[in-house]
């Protein structure tokens, strides 16, 4: 055994290196870390959090309680050892017990336990003499360790916290009748990323809307985090342009919130985005309000552009951009969030109005706003093409109009030609549609199809030689500044752009644009009867009788039967002309061959999978995530959502192009594998490779598209559209989905 002498020279151990404190601020309780006590503290001061406390009835550590019950069973024949202590009161201390409260009686007890082992180890006798009392606090715990339940967490939470936390979720529902201290804030019930400052509003645009809109100059400072309240402000954005990111910033779930799909707190967002959407239109119109029209209107026309005599939200950004910035953001939120396309137009035409009135079409000098008003100006004109692109109408100005004369910002050279394509490649399918309706005069249609697709073809290898020379092709996971992402993000999304004008180009001739599709999305056709001819699944509801087999070739593709051979063109009978046998546009001449087209097709569906994949997610944290995609927070497990999805009918173009090509490759296994209808071509089915390994291919980029698509949804509610489409498709053709 040991000697004294041994363990007195025993270092002293304790629990904690510091005693606990009495009480832990709400931000350390929620996230269940220790506080240091402090106002602020150490954890909210490093999270930039607000810190705030709330009065506990505990009077210290959690174990103490724990640790005085354990010691009552030795406490009182240790008391009667005291020197001094009477014994007819200690009798009476004992027959009370009963009668005096549980937790009152403990501390007595343990206080006496605590005074009886100092006054011991003073007097030097007995075993104690020898052992100091950092040595009987951990000979105690060592104690501890041995009883049952050791170890295990105390649950046990105060009423004043329970209260605390009661009237912080229900304030208000008495009338105002407790009216709570002003110095103590409480967090709110429902937390949605609104923001205490300008400041804060600013680098949280740099965070989730500049990697893929970067309307706005570079950041002034780096790093930027975003830092959503966490309890109630009395701070109000009032400018529009700050107004208008804020109603995007809300879509986006509160890091702390666990589970952002909830119906009440989707509506939360919804209406809280909506609120901020119209408030910045409100502004908007105030800043175009003449001082002159409500007092002197006689006076008003010669007056000349309204005065604006605030501070800038941006310090490179003049405040005559601002409401032509938020009008751009609001054409995104009406589009992506509210699924209005009409108004999605509308925002961009009056963001093209205000902007060619202040002459930013023409900009050329160079001073310090000369980048903020470039910038400007190109967004506006991509935006109103993109109105066009997704409404499948003729832009409102000329996109080669000669007085367009802002030079291009450093970078943007292919994504604003990319646009100007997918453009022309749409007035293309528009045209071609209405010579397939009327076709009486297609003799332009080879020429102007060879033309476009060998733009496309040379703006590819330019965009792609370009990116390859300034980035490496992965996604974006790094500590990149949002200028540095923003760059490579444009990239993606030129190619992408592209990748989707050459679908375009040739979806036609590939698939005769058979409509598979409830709804209508950019140009793709709505299947006509979608209740009926588009729902081959054996559902609950009766399904109508099998279209005979010469139907039209509509529902014939959507009930994922055979359809004719001539529809399902294949390398060994398309020619250069395939298309004149087709009975529904007999007249048509292509310079393509149908398979041609089908491959064209492929590849471009596949390249843009990738892209969308490697376009990078929001770094709110400025740290190298952990998981791809990350989560928005340490203890959340819900994927931070990419922002801004003006491209989005992008992923719809690649995911019909696969749908296709999987019906195609679906039914030209069914043929090989049977032989020919007519008997002549039975050695097809043992010559063919099998299409197992194909199918499943298209079937996991698909997957990536419905993912993709579902990322964007979780903070903007149209998008849920475009991928229920997908999924739908998918899985009225192939079975469940996972």
């Amino acid at each position: 055994m040991e000697s004294l002498a041994t363990i007195d020279s025993r270092p002293a151990r304790r629990k904690f290196s510091k005693p606990p404190v009495k009480v832990a601020c709400l931000s350390c309780r929620t996230l269940r870390i220790r506080c240091d006590g402090e106002n602020p503290c150490k954890n909210c001061v490093g999270k930039d959090a607000s810190c705030s406390y709330v009065p506990s009835r505990r009077g210290g550590p959690r174990n103490c309680q724990n640790r005085k019950r354990r010691r009552e069973p030795v406490s009182i024949p240790v008391v009667a050892k005291v020197p001094g202590a009477d014994p007819t009161v200690q009798e009476n201390d004992r027959s009370d017990t009963h009668t005096t409260d549980t937790e009152e009686r403990r501390s007595q007890q343990s206080s006496s336990f605590e005074a009886s082992v100092e006054q011991t180890s003073l007097s030097g006798s007995g075993f104690s003499s020898g052992i100091g009392s950092d040595d009987a606090d951990w000979f105690h715990q060592l104690m501890d360790l041995s009883e049952p339940g050791a170890g295990l967490r105390n649950v046990e939470m105060p009423i004043a916290e329970i209260e605390s936390i009661f009237d912080s979720i229900f304030a208000g529902e008495q009338g105002g009748t407790d009216i709570p201290d002003a110095n103590v804030h409480f967090p709110m019930a429902d937390l949605v990323q609104i923001y205490g400052s300008y400041g804060d509003i600013l680098d949280a645009y740099y965070i989730f809307i500049h990697p893929y809109y970067p309307m706005l100059p570079q950041p002034e400072r780096l790093p930027v985090y975003n830092r959503p309240l966490r309890e109630k402000s009395t701070f109000h954005p009032s400018s529009p342009l700050s107004l208008a990111i804020a109603s995007l910033l809300v879509l986006i779930p509160h890091p702390d919130e666990k589970d952002p799909s909830r119906p009440e707190y989707v509506k939360l967002r919804r209406d809280t985005a909506h609120s901020f959407a119209q408030a910045a239109l409100e502004a908007i119109e105030v800043d175009s309000e003449l001082v002159a029209s409500s007092s002197d209107p006689s006076s008003a026309l010669s007056e000349g552009v309204p005065q604006l005599d605030r501070d800038p939200f941006h310090p490179f950004v003049p405040v005559c951009l601002e409401s032509v910035l938020a009008l751009l953001l609001l054409s995104v939120y009406e589009y992506a969030q509210r699924g209005n396309i009409n108004k999605m137009r509308n925002r961009a035409g009056q963001a093209l109005t205000t902007a060619m009135s202040i002459s930013l079409h023409e900009t050329v000098e160079e001073d310090e706003f000369a980048e903020a008003k470039r910038r400007a100006w190109w967004m506006t004109y991509m935006a109103v093409c993109q109105g066009a692109i997704v409404s499948s109408v003729p832009p409102v100005f000329n996109v080669y109009d000669p007085r367009f004369v802002t030079p291009y910002p450093e970078g943007w050279k292919f994504l604003i030609e990319s646009q100007q394509t997918i453009l022309e490649a749409t007035t293309f399918v528009h045209d071609l549609d209405q010579a397939a309706k009327n076709p009486y005069n297609t003799s332009w249609i080879s020429q102007r199809m060879q033309e476009l697709d060998s733009q496309i073809t040379s703006i590819l290898l330019l965009c792609k030689a370009s990116s390859s020379s300034s980035m490496p092709q992965t996604p974006v996971v790094g500590l990149d500044s949002p200028e540095v992402a923003a760059s490579k993000a444009m990239g993606y999304i030129a190619e992408i752009k592209l990748q989707s004008a050459r679908i375009k180009t040739h979806r036609f001739n590939a698939f005769k644009d058979i409509p598979i599709f409830r709804r209508r999305h950019c140009d793709l056709e709505p299947v006509r009867g979608s209740a009926s001819a588009s729902n081959p699944a054996p559902a609950p509801a009766p399904a109508p009788a099998p279209a005979p087999a010469t139907a039209s070739i509509t529902p014939s593709c959507c009930r994922m039967t055979i359809p004719p051979i001539s529809s399902i063109p294949s390398p060994e009978n398309s020619t250069s002309n395939s298309t004149s046998s087709s009975t529904s546009i007999p007249s048509i001449k292509f310079p393509f061959s149908s398979h041609a087209s089908s491959k064209i097709c492929l590849h471009a569906a596949l390249s843009i999978v990738t892209l969308l994949d490697n376009l990078p997610y929001p770094n709110p944290t400025n740290e190298i995530p952990w998981t791809i995609p990350p989560y928005l927070s340490w203890n959340s497990r819900v994927e931070i959502p990419r922002t801004m999805p003006t491209f989005a009918c992008c992923a719809m173009q690649s995911g019909y192009a696969l749908l296709m090509l999987c019906f195609k490759a679906r039914a030209f296994n069914r043929y090989n594998s049977s032989g020919a209808v007519d008997g002549s071509n039975t050695s097809t089915s043992s010559g063919s490779p099998p299409l197992n390994g194909f199918m499943n291919e298209l079937q996991q980029n698909l997957r990536l598209v419905v993912r993709c698509l579902g990322n964007y949804s979780i903070a903007f509610e149209a998008m849920q559209g475009m991928r229920d489409e997908i999924l739908g498709a998918v899985e009225r053709g192939f079975g469940e989905f996972d």
